[in-house]
Protein backbone atom coordinates (compact mmCIF):
# COMPACT_ATOMS: atom_id res chain seq x y z
CA UNK A 1 0.00 0.00 0.00
CA UNK A 2 2.78 2.42 0.89
CA UNK A 3 4.50 1.70 -2.41
CA UNK A 4 1.35 2.46 -4.38
CA UNK A 5 0.87 5.74 -2.55
CA UNK A 6 4.47 6.76 -3.28
CA UNK A 7 3.99 5.94 -6.92
CA UNK A 8 0.87 8.11 -6.97
CA UNK A 9 2.72 11.05 -5.44
CA UNK A 10 5.69 10.56 -7.77
CA UNK A 11 3.42 10.47 -10.80
CA UNK A 12 1.85 13.74 -9.71
CA UNK A 13 5.28 15.34 -9.34
CA UNK A 14 6.20 14.22 -12.85
CA UNK A 15 2.99 15.74 -14.17
CA UNK A 16 3.74 18.95 -12.31
CA UNK A 17 7.23 19.19 -13.84
CA UNK A 18 5.71 18.66 -17.28
CA UNK A 19 3.26 21.47 -16.61
CA UNK A 20 0.26 19.17 -16.63
CA UNK A 21 -2.59 20.44 -14.47
CA UNK A 22 -6.15 19.39 -13.74
CA UNK A 23 -7.26 20.70 -17.10
CA UNK A 24 -5.21 18.13 -19.03
CA UNK A 25 -5.10 15.07 -16.81
CA UNK A 26 -7.53 12.87 -14.99
CA UNK A 27 -6.54 12.93 -11.34
CA UNK A 28 -4.97 9.78 -10.00
CA UNK A 29 -7.37 9.73 -7.10
CA UNK A 30 -10.29 9.75 -9.54
CA UNK A 31 -8.62 7.03 -11.62
CA UNK A 32 -8.13 4.92 -8.52
CA UNK A 33 -11.68 5.38 -7.24
CA UNK A 34 -12.87 2.33 -9.11
CA UNK A 35 -10.34 0.05 -7.36
CA UNK A 36 -11.27 -2.05 -4.40
CA UNK A 37 -11.59 -0.41 -1.01
CA UNK A 38 -8.67 -2.35 0.37
CA UNK A 39 -6.36 -1.21 -2.44
CA UNK A 40 -7.04 2.48 -1.95
CA UNK A 41 -7.27 2.71 1.84
CA UNK A 42 -5.68 5.73 3.51
CA UNK A 43 -4.54 6.10 7.11
CA UNK A 44 -5.51 9.31 8.97
CA UNK A 45 -1.84 10.23 9.37
CA UNK A 46 -1.45 10.17 5.59
CA UNK A 47 -4.47 12.37 4.87
CA UNK A 48 -2.60 15.66 5.16
CA UNK A 49 0.03 14.68 2.61
CA UNK A 50 -2.61 13.47 0.19
CA UNK A 51 -4.63 16.70 0.46
CA UNK A 52 -1.49 18.80 0.09
CA UNK A 53 -0.63 16.91 -3.10
CA UNK A 54 -3.92 18.18 -4.53
CA UNK A 55 -3.92 21.75 -3.24
CA UNK A 56 -0.29 22.47 -4.12
CA UNK A 57 -0.55 21.57 -7.77
CA UNK A 58 0.85 24.28 -10.10
CA UNK A 59 -2.71 25.08 -11.16
CA UNK A 60 -3.40 26.39 -7.64
CA UNK A 61 -0.12 28.08 -6.76
CA UNK A 62 -1.90 31.44 -6.39
CA UNK A 63 -5.06 30.07 -4.80
CA UNK A 64 -5.91 30.05 -1.10
CA UNK A 65 -7.42 26.99 0.58
CA UNK A 66 -9.39 26.58 3.79
CA UNK A 67 -10.09 23.00 4.86
CA UNK A 68 -11.38 21.27 7.97
CA UNK A 69 -12.09 17.55 8.40
CA UNK A 70 -13.51 16.33 11.71
CA UNK A 71 -15.24 13.29 13.12
CA UNK A 72 -18.96 13.76 13.63
CA UNK A 73 -19.53 14.34 17.33
CA UNK A 74 -21.26 11.33 18.95
CA UNK A 75 -23.16 13.68 21.26
CA UNK A 76 -23.81 17.43 21.52
CA UNK A 77 -21.30 17.80 24.36
CA UNK A 78 -18.55 15.62 22.91
CA UNK A 79 -15.53 17.14 21.21
CA UNK A 80 -14.83 16.22 17.58
CA UNK A 81 -11.48 14.79 16.50
CA UNK A 82 -9.81 16.97 13.90
CA UNK A 83 -8.18 14.87 11.18
CA UNK A 84 -6.94 17.74 9.02
CA UNK A 85 -7.15 21.49 9.02
CA UNK A 86 -5.68 24.27 6.86
CA UNK A 87 -6.50 27.92 7.60
CA UNK A 88 -9.72 26.60 9.12
CA UNK A 89 -10.40 29.60 11.36
CA UNK A 90 -9.67 32.22 8.72
CA UNK A 91 -12.24 34.07 6.63
CA UNK A 92 -13.07 32.95 3.08
CA UNK A 93 -15.68 33.95 0.53
CA UNK A 94 -17.88 30.85 0.83
CA UNK A 95 -20.29 31.31 -2.11
CA UNK A 96 -23.44 29.21 -1.64
CA UNK A 97 -22.14 27.47 1.47
CA UNK A 98 -23.72 30.45 3.25
CA UNK A 99 -27.02 28.67 2.64
CA UNK A 100 -26.04 26.14 5.30
CA UNK A 101 -26.10 28.92 7.90
CA UNK A 102 -29.35 30.41 6.62
CA UNK A 103 -31.22 27.12 6.57
CA UNK A 104 -29.92 26.03 9.98
CA UNK A 105 -31.09 29.26 11.60
CA UNK A 106 -34.44 29.13 9.80
CA UNK A 107 -35.14 25.54 10.80
CA UNK A 108 -34.28 26.20 14.44
CA UNK A 109 -36.12 29.52 14.74
CA UNK A 110 -39.15 29.07 12.48
CA UNK A 111 -39.74 25.35 12.92
CA UNK A 112 -40.71 22.65 10.40
CA UNK A 113 -44.39 23.66 10.28
CA UNK A 114 -43.66 27.25 9.24
CA UNK A 115 -45.39 28.60 6.16
CA UNK A 116 -46.56 31.96 4.84
CA UNK A 117 -49.64 33.11 2.94
CA UNK A 118 -50.42 35.38 0.03
CA UNK A 119 -53.85 36.82 0.75
CA UNK A 120 -56.44 39.09 -0.85
CA UNK A 121 -58.71 41.32 1.22
CA UNK A 122 -61.81 43.33 0.39
CA UNK A 123 -61.31 46.92 1.44
CA UNK A 124 -64.24 47.65 3.81
CA UNK A 125 -64.69 51.34 2.99
CA UNK A 126 -65.75 50.52 -0.53
CA UNK A 127 -68.70 48.65 -1.98
CA UNK A 128 -70.89 50.30 0.64
CA UNK A 129 -74.61 49.67 0.99
CA UNK A 130 -75.41 53.24 -0.19
CA UNK A 131 -73.67 52.53 -3.50
CA UNK A 132 -74.39 48.89 -4.25
CA UNK A 133 -73.08 49.10 -7.80
CA UNK A 134 -69.66 50.46 -6.80
CA UNK A 135 -66.84 48.24 -7.94
CA UNK A 136 -64.86 46.78 -5.04
CA UNK A 137 -61.30 47.59 -4.07
CA UNK A 138 -58.98 44.67 -3.41
CA UNK A 139 -55.74 44.52 -1.46
CA UNK A 140 -53.22 41.74 -1.89
CA UNK A 141 -50.61 41.20 0.84
CA UNK A 142 -47.59 38.97 0.35
CA UNK A 143 -45.22 37.37 2.83
CA UNK A 144 -42.38 36.36 0.53
CA UNK A 145 -43.59 33.04 -0.88
CA UNK A 146 -41.06 32.18 -3.63
CA UNK A 147 -43.19 29.39 -5.11
CA UNK A 148 -45.93 31.47 -6.75
CA UNK A 149 -46.35 31.25 -10.52
CA UNK A 150 -48.79 32.63 -13.08
CA UNK A 151 -50.83 29.47 -12.54
CA UNK A 152 -50.91 30.15 -8.79
CA UNK A 153 -52.27 33.64 -9.42
CA UNK A 154 -54.99 32.22 -11.66
CA UNK A 155 -56.05 30.04 -8.73
CA UNK A 156 -56.01 33.08 -6.44
CA UNK A 157 -58.04 35.12 -8.93
CA UNK A 158 -60.64 32.38 -9.22
CA UNK A 159 -60.94 32.30 -5.43
CA UNK A 160 -61.50 36.07 -5.46
CA UNK A 161 -64.20 35.79 -8.13
CA UNK A 162 -66.02 32.96 -6.39
CA UNK A 163 -65.97 34.71 -3.02
CA UNK A 164 -67.18 38.04 -4.40
CA UNK A 165 -70.04 36.34 -6.22
CA UNK A 166 -71.00 34.69 -2.94
CA UNK A 167 -70.92 38.02 -1.10
CA UNK A 168 -72.74 40.10 -3.71
CA UNK A 169 -75.04 37.39 -5.02
CA UNK A 170 -74.31 38.63 -8.50
CA UNK A 171 -71.45 38.43 -11.00
CA UNK A 172 -68.65 40.91 -10.33
CA UNK A 173 -67.28 42.10 -13.63
CA UNK A 174 -64.62 44.47 -12.43
CA UNK A 175 -62.31 45.78 -9.69
CA UNK A 176 -61.95 49.48 -9.00
CA UNK A 177 -58.50 49.42 -7.37
CA UNK A 178 -56.06 46.58 -6.91
CA UNK A 179 -53.77 47.59 -4.06
CA UNK A 180 -50.48 45.67 -4.17
CA UNK A 181 -49.21 45.75 -0.58
CA UNK A 182 -45.52 44.77 -0.61
CA UNK A 183 -44.40 46.12 2.76
CA UNK A 184 -43.88 42.84 4.64
CA UNK A 185 -40.17 42.94 3.78
CA UNK A 186 -38.77 46.41 4.42
CA UNK A 187 -35.80 47.88 2.58
CA UNK A 188 -34.52 47.42 -0.94
CA UNK A 189 -35.24 44.03 -2.55
CA UNK A 190 -31.89 44.31 -4.37
CA UNK A 191 -28.79 43.60 -2.30
CA UNK A 192 -26.40 46.53 -2.61
CA UNK A 193 -23.34 44.26 -2.28
CA UNK A 194 -24.18 42.12 -5.32
CA UNK A 195 -22.24 42.76 -8.51
CA UNK A 196 -23.99 44.45 -11.42
CA UNK A 197 -23.96 41.40 -13.68
CA UNK A 198 -25.59 39.38 -10.90
CA UNK A 199 -28.48 41.75 -10.20
CA UNK A 200 -29.62 41.63 -13.82
CA UNK A 201 -29.44 37.83 -14.11
CA UNK A 202 -32.27 35.50 -13.17
CA UNK A 203 -30.18 33.89 -10.42
CA UNK A 204 -29.86 37.34 -8.81
CA UNK A 205 -33.56 38.23 -8.81
CA UNK A 206 -34.70 40.74 -6.16
CA UNK A 207 -36.29 39.43 -2.96
CA UNK A 208 -39.52 41.20 -2.07
CA UNK A 209 -42.64 40.01 -0.29
CA UNK A 210 -44.75 39.53 -3.47
CA UNK A 211 -42.84 37.15 -5.73
CA UNK A 212 -44.16 35.54 -8.90
CA UNK A 213 -42.39 33.40 -11.51
CA UNK A 214 -39.17 33.62 -9.49
CA UNK A 215 -39.06 37.39 -10.16
CA UNK A 216 -37.46 36.67 -13.50
CA UNK A 217 -38.54 36.95 -17.09
CA UNK A 218 -37.50 34.15 -19.42
CA UNK A 219 -36.76 34.71 -23.08
CA UNK A 220 -36.28 32.12 -25.82
CA UNK A 221 -34.00 32.90 -28.77
CA UNK A 222 -34.23 30.94 -32.03
CA UNK A 223 -31.90 30.97 -35.05
CA UNK A 224 -33.41 32.08 -38.35
CA UNK A 225 -31.89 32.39 -41.83
CA UNK A 226 -28.19 33.22 -42.10
CA UNK A 227 -27.61 36.90 -41.39
CA UNK A 228 -30.92 37.46 -39.62
CA UNK A 229 -31.14 38.31 -35.91
CA UNK A 230 -32.23 35.62 -33.50
CA UNK A 231 -35.99 35.50 -33.06
CA UNK A 232 -37.14 36.51 -29.59
CA UNK A 233 -40.09 34.85 -27.85
CA UNK A 234 -41.18 35.67 -24.29
CA UNK A 235 -41.96 32.60 -22.19
CA UNK A 236 -44.69 34.67 -20.54
CA UNK A 237 -46.06 37.28 -22.99
CA UNK A 238 -47.14 39.54 -20.11
CA UNK A 239 -43.46 40.03 -19.24
CA UNK A 240 -42.73 41.68 -22.58
CA UNK A 241 -45.21 44.52 -22.18
CA UNK A 242 -43.42 47.88 -22.11
CA UNK A 243 -39.95 46.55 -22.91
CA UNK A 244 -37.73 47.89 -25.68
CA UNK A 245 -35.47 45.25 -27.22
CA UNK A 246 -32.05 46.02 -28.70
CA UNK A 247 -31.25 42.86 -30.66
CA UNK A 248 -27.66 42.75 -31.91
CA UNK A 249 -27.56 38.98 -32.37
CA UNK A 250 -27.24 37.10 -35.64
CA UNK A 251 -27.76 33.69 -37.19
CA UNK A 252 -24.62 32.12 -38.66
CA UNK A 253 -23.89 29.18 -40.92
CA UNK A 254 -20.84 28.01 -38.95
CA UNK A 255 -19.07 29.03 -35.79
CA UNK A 256 -19.60 28.75 -32.07
CA UNK A 257 -22.99 29.25 -30.45
CA UNK A 258 -23.06 31.91 -27.76
CA UNK A 259 -25.70 34.29 -26.44
CA UNK A 260 -25.66 37.10 -23.91
CA UNK A 261 -28.89 38.67 -22.66
CA UNK A 262 -28.90 41.60 -20.25
CA UNK A 263 -30.97 44.60 -19.30
CA UNK A 264 -30.52 48.25 -18.55
CA UNK A 265 -30.38 48.91 -14.81
CA UNK A 266 -32.55 52.02 -15.07
CA UNK A 267 -34.81 51.61 -18.11
CA UNK A 268 -36.94 48.72 -19.43
CA UNK A 269 -34.49 47.91 -22.20
CA UNK A 270 -33.38 44.39 -23.05
CA UNK A 271 -30.05 43.82 -24.83
CA UNK A 272 -29.32 40.70 -26.87
CA UNK A 273 -25.90 39.80 -28.29
CA UNK A 274 -24.41 36.64 -29.72
CA UNK A 275 -24.94 34.10 -32.45
CA UNK A 276 -26.51 30.70 -33.10
CA UNK A 277 -25.96 28.41 -36.04
CA UNK A 278 -28.80 27.65 -38.42
CA UNK A 279 -30.73 24.71 -36.99
CA UNK A 280 -29.23 25.04 -33.50
CA UNK A 281 -31.37 24.50 -30.43
CA UNK A 282 -32.98 27.55 -28.91
CA UNK A 283 -31.25 29.52 -26.17
CA UNK A 284 -33.15 30.05 -22.90
CA UNK A 285 -32.08 33.01 -20.75
CA UNK A 286 -33.53 34.38 -17.52
CA UNK A 287 -33.36 38.07 -16.58
CA UNK A 288 -34.17 39.54 -13.18
CA UNK A 289 -37.29 41.71 -12.98
CA UNK A 290 -36.25 45.31 -12.19
CA UNK A 291 -39.49 46.24 -10.34
CA UNK A 292 -40.88 43.07 -8.76
CA UNK A 293 -43.83 44.74 -7.02
CA UNK A 294 -45.18 46.28 -10.21
CA UNK A 295 -44.46 42.98 -11.95
CA UNK A 296 -46.64 41.12 -9.43
CA UNK A 297 -49.40 43.68 -9.92
CA UNK A 298 -49.35 43.18 -13.69
CA UNK A 299 -49.44 39.41 -13.35
CA UNK A 300 -52.33 39.44 -10.85
CA UNK A 301 -54.24 41.96 -12.93
CA UNK A 302 -53.90 39.66 -15.93
CA UNK A 303 -55.09 36.69 -13.83
CA UNK A 304 -58.16 38.61 -12.64
CA UNK A 305 -58.98 39.60 -16.20
CA UNK A 306 -58.71 35.96 -17.23
CA UNK A 307 -61.59 35.11 -14.86
CA UNK A 308 -63.69 37.99 -16.16
CA UNK A 309 -62.84 40.86 -13.80
CA UNK A 310 -61.29 43.96 -15.34
CA UNK A 311 -59.09 46.10 -13.10
CA UNK A 312 -59.40 49.88 -13.42
CA UNK A 313 -56.30 50.84 -11.39
CA UNK A 314 -53.30 49.08 -9.88
CA UNK A 315 -51.78 50.86 -6.89
CA UNK A 316 -48.39 49.69 -5.65
CA UNK A 317 -47.46 50.23 -1.99
CA UNK A 318 -44.05 49.07 -0.83
CA UNK A 319 -42.45 51.99 1.00
CA UNK A 320 -44.82 52.19 3.96
CA UNK A 321 -47.01 49.84 6.01
CA UNK A 322 -50.75 50.19 5.61
CA UNK A 323 -53.29 49.63 8.34
CA UNK A 324 -53.81 45.93 9.04
CA UNK A 325 -56.87 44.41 7.35
CA UNK A 326 -59.96 44.42 9.54
CA UNK A 327 -61.76 41.57 7.76
CA UNK A 328 -60.72 38.00 6.96
CA UNK A 329 -59.11 37.32 3.62
CA UNK A 330 -61.45 36.51 0.75
CA UNK A 331 -58.75 34.47 -0.98
CA UNK A 332 -55.44 33.03 0.15
CA UNK A 333 -52.64 30.77 -1.07
CA UNK A 334 -50.41 28.98 1.47
CA UNK A 335 -46.75 28.41 0.75
CA UNK A 336 -45.13 24.99 1.05
CA UNK A 337 -43.98 24.05 4.54
CA UNK A 338 -40.45 24.96 5.63
CA UNK A 339 -38.76 21.66 4.66
CA UNK A 340 -39.45 22.44 1.00
CA UNK A 341 -37.83 25.86 1.41
CA UNK A 342 -34.75 24.16 2.84
CA UNK A 343 -34.54 21.91 -0.22
CA UNK A 344 -34.83 24.86 -2.57
CA UNK A 345 -31.86 26.40 -0.78
CA UNK A 346 -29.59 23.42 -0.17
CA UNK A 347 -30.44 20.93 -2.92
CA UNK A 348 -31.32 23.33 -5.73
CA UNK A 349 -29.18 26.28 -4.54
CA UNK A 350 -32.02 28.68 -5.38
CA UNK A 351 -30.81 32.15 -4.41
CA UNK A 352 -34.19 33.88 -4.40
CA UNK A 353 -35.84 31.24 -2.23
CA UNK A 354 -32.95 31.46 0.22
CA UNK A 355 -33.08 35.26 0.38
CA UNK A 356 -36.83 35.09 1.03
CA UNK A 357 -36.20 32.49 3.73
CA UNK A 358 -33.56 34.64 5.41
CA UNK A 359 -35.94 37.61 5.50
CA UNK A 360 -38.52 35.53 7.32
CA UNK A 361 -36.21 35.58 10.33
CA UNK A 362 -36.32 39.37 10.56
CA UNK A 363 -39.99 39.66 9.65
CA UNK A 364 -41.10 37.13 12.25
CA UNK A 365 -38.75 38.52 14.88
CA UNK A 366 -40.22 41.97 14.26
CA UNK A 367 -43.71 40.63 14.81
CA UNK A 368 -42.98 38.81 18.07
CA UNK A 369 -41.05 41.23 18.65
CA UNK A 370 -37.42 40.41 19.50
CA UNK A 371 -35.24 42.97 17.77
CA UNK A 372 -35.89 46.66 17.35
CA UNK A 373 -36.79 47.44 13.75
CA UNK A 374 -33.91 48.90 11.75
CA UNK A 375 -35.92 49.73 8.66
CA UNK A 376 -34.24 46.86 6.80
CA UNK A 377 -35.66 43.37 7.05
CA UNK A 378 -32.39 42.05 5.62
CA UNK A 379 -30.33 43.67 8.40
CA UNK A 380 -32.77 42.48 11.08
CA UNK A 381 -32.68 38.99 9.62
CA UNK A 382 -28.89 38.73 9.62
CA UNK A 383 -28.86 39.93 13.24
CA UNK A 384 -31.48 37.32 14.13
CA UNK A 385 -29.52 34.62 12.31
CA UNK A 386 -26.45 35.43 14.41
CA UNK A 387 -28.51 35.19 17.60
CA UNK A 388 -29.96 31.83 16.60
CA UNK A 389 -26.66 30.31 15.48
CA UNK A 390 -24.90 31.46 18.64
CA UNK A 391 -27.56 29.67 20.68
CA UNK A 392 -26.67 26.54 18.72
CA UNK A 393 -23.00 26.88 19.58
CA UNK A 394 -21.70 28.60 16.45
CA UNK A 395 -19.05 31.21 17.26
CA UNK A 396 -20.28 34.60 15.91
CA UNK A 397 -16.66 35.71 15.44
CA UNK A 398 -16.25 33.12 12.70
CA UNK A 399 -18.32 34.84 10.03
CA UNK A 400 -19.73 38.08 8.63
CA UNK A 401 -22.73 38.01 6.30
CA UNK A 402 -24.13 40.41 3.73
CA UNK A 403 -26.84 38.08 2.38
CA UNK A 404 -28.33 34.65 2.92
CA UNK A 405 -27.60 32.98 -0.41
CA UNK A 406 -23.85 33.51 -0.85
CA UNK A 407 -24.00 35.66 -3.96
CA UNK A 408 -22.30 38.56 -2.20
CA UNK A 409 -18.52 38.70 -2.11
CA UNK A 410 -18.79 40.47 1.22
CA UNK A 411 -19.72 37.24 2.95
CA UNK A 412 -16.79 35.99 5.01
CA UNK A 413 -17.04 32.59 6.64
CA UNK A 414 -14.45 30.23 8.10
CA UNK A 415 -14.49 26.47 7.51
CA UNK A 416 -14.71 26.13 11.29
CA UNK A 417 -18.00 28.05 11.31
CA UNK A 418 -19.48 25.77 8.66
CA UNK A 419 -18.32 22.69 10.56
CA UNK A 420 -19.77 24.04 13.82
CA UNK A 421 -23.11 24.55 12.10
CA UNK A 422 -23.12 21.05 10.65
CA UNK A 423 -22.13 19.55 14.00
CA UNK A 424 -24.89 21.44 15.81
CA UNK A 425 -27.56 20.46 13.30
CA UNK A 426 -26.52 16.79 13.47
CA UNK A 427 -27.88 16.74 17.04
CA UNK A 428 -30.79 19.13 16.52
CA UNK A 429 -34.36 17.90 17.10
CA UNK A 430 -34.89 18.44 13.35
CA UNK A 431 -31.56 16.89 12.34
CA UNK A 432 -33.19 14.53 9.85
CA UNK A 433 -34.95 17.37 8.03
CA UNK A 434 -31.75 19.35 7.81
CA UNK A 435 -29.78 16.46 6.37
CA UNK A 436 -32.60 15.60 3.97
CA UNK A 437 -32.44 19.14 2.61
CA UNK A 438 -28.84 18.64 1.47
CA UNK A 439 -27.81 17.33 -1.92
CA UNK A 440 -26.61 13.71 -2.02
CA UNK A 441 -23.49 12.78 -3.95
CA UNK A 442 -24.24 11.22 -7.36
CA UNK A 443 -27.95 11.26 -6.49
CA UNK A 444 -29.75 14.58 -5.97
CA UNK A 445 -29.53 18.32 -6.38
CA UNK A 446 -26.35 20.11 -7.36
CA UNK A 447 -24.27 17.02 -6.49
CA UNK A 448 -26.14 14.50 -8.64
CA UNK A 449 -23.46 14.41 -11.35
CA UNK A 450 -20.43 14.30 -9.03
CA UNK A 451 -18.61 11.19 -7.69
CA UNK A 452 -20.51 8.81 -9.92
CA UNK A 453 -19.39 5.20 -9.42
CA UNK A 454 -17.12 6.03 -6.48
CA UNK A 455 -17.27 5.21 -2.76
CA UNK A 456 -18.57 8.73 -2.17
CA UNK A 457 -21.78 8.12 -4.15
CA UNK A 458 -24.74 8.06 -1.78
CA UNK A 459 -22.48 8.61 1.24
CA UNK A 460 -22.11 12.40 1.17
CA UNK A 461 -24.76 14.97 2.10
CA UNK A 462 -23.55 18.47 1.34
CA UNK A 463 -23.82 21.94 -0.11
CA UNK A 464 -21.68 23.12 -2.98
CA UNK A 465 -20.89 26.69 -3.94
CA UNK A 466 -19.18 28.58 -6.72
CA UNK A 467 -18.33 32.07 -7.90
CA UNK A 468 -15.59 33.22 -10.22
CA UNK A 469 -12.38 32.16 -8.50
CA UNK A 470 -14.33 30.54 -5.65
CA UNK A 471 -15.47 26.97 -5.02
CA UNK A 472 -16.73 25.38 -1.82
CA UNK A 473 -18.23 22.21 -0.44
CA UNK A 474 -19.27 21.42 3.11
CA UNK A 475 -21.27 18.57 4.54
CA UNK A 476 -21.42 15.12 6.05
CA UNK A 477 -19.44 12.14 4.73
CA UNK A 478 -19.75 8.49 5.72
CA UNK A 479 -16.55 6.80 4.50
CA UNK A 480 -17.04 3.07 3.90
CA UNK A 481 -14.35 2.11 6.44
CA UNK A 482 -14.22 5.02 8.86
CA UNK A 483 -16.37 6.93 11.32
CA UNK A 484 -18.85 9.54 9.99
CA UNK A 485 -17.21 12.88 9.28
CA UNK A 486 -17.99 16.59 8.98
CA UNK A 487 -15.93 18.59 6.50
CA UNK A 488 -15.63 22.01 4.89
CA UNK A 489 -13.48 22.82 1.85
CA UNK A 490 -13.16 26.31 0.33
CA UNK A 491 -10.82 27.66 -2.32
CA UNK A 492 -10.52 31.39 -3.06
CA UNK A 493 -8.49 33.35 -5.61
CA UNK A 494 -8.26 30.41 -7.97
CA UNK A 495 -7.42 31.35 -11.57
CA UNK A 496 -8.85 28.05 -12.77
CA UNK A 497 -12.29 27.39 -14.22
CA UNK A 498 -15.16 26.25 -12.05
CA UNK A 499 -14.83 22.74 -13.48
CA UNK A 500 -11.18 22.50 -12.46
CA UNK A 501 -11.87 23.89 -8.99
CA UNK A 502 -14.69 21.39 -8.46
CA UNK A 503 -12.49 18.51 -9.64
CA UNK A 504 -9.83 19.39 -7.08
CA UNK A 505 -12.45 19.45 -4.32
CA UNK A 506 -13.84 16.14 -5.57
CA UNK A 507 -10.35 14.65 -5.37
CA UNK A 508 -9.95 15.83 -1.79
CA UNK A 509 -13.29 14.26 -0.87
CA UNK A 510 -12.29 11.01 -2.56
CA UNK A 511 -9.12 10.99 -0.47
CA UNK A 512 -11.13 11.53 2.72
CA UNK A 513 -13.52 8.74 1.73
CA UNK A 514 -10.56 6.33 1.56
CA UNK A 515 -9.84 6.66 5.29
CA UNK A 516 -9.61 3.57 7.44
CA UNK A 517 -8.38 3.06 11.02
CA UNK A 518 -4.66 2.31 11.07
CA UNK A 519 -1.89 1.67 13.53
CA UNK A 520 -0.44 5.18 13.32
CA UNK A 521 2.97 3.95 14.51
CA UNK A 522 3.44 2.26 11.17
CA UNK A 523 4.93 4.16 8.24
Amino acid sequence: MVVKERRAVTARKVMARKGLGLTTTVSLITMMSGMGTRAIALCPAQLGDRITTITQQPAFERARWGILVQTLKPSPTAAPVTLYEQAATQYFVPASNVKLLTTAAALDYLGPSFRVHTSVYLEPALNSESQPDTLPDLRVIGQGDPSLTSTSLQTLAQQVSDTLVGIEQRPIMGINRLIVDDHYFQGSPVNSTWEWEDVQAGYGAPANSLIVNHNEMVVHLYPQAVGQPLRLAWANPVDGVGWQVVNRSTTVRTGSNWVWVGRDLGQPTLYIDGQLQVGANRDVSAIAIPDPTAHFGRQLRHALEQVGMTVATVEVVSDRPLSPPTQPAIASLPSPLLPRWLQWANQDSNNLATEALLRQLGAVAGIRPINAASGSTLADSIAQLRTVLESLGVDPAGYQLADGSGLSRRNWVSPTTLAQTLQAMAHHPSAALYRQSLAIAATTGTLRSRWQNTPVAGNLWGKSGGLTGVASLSGYLNPPNYDPLVFSIIVNYSPQSGRVNRQAIDDIVLAIARLQPCNENRS
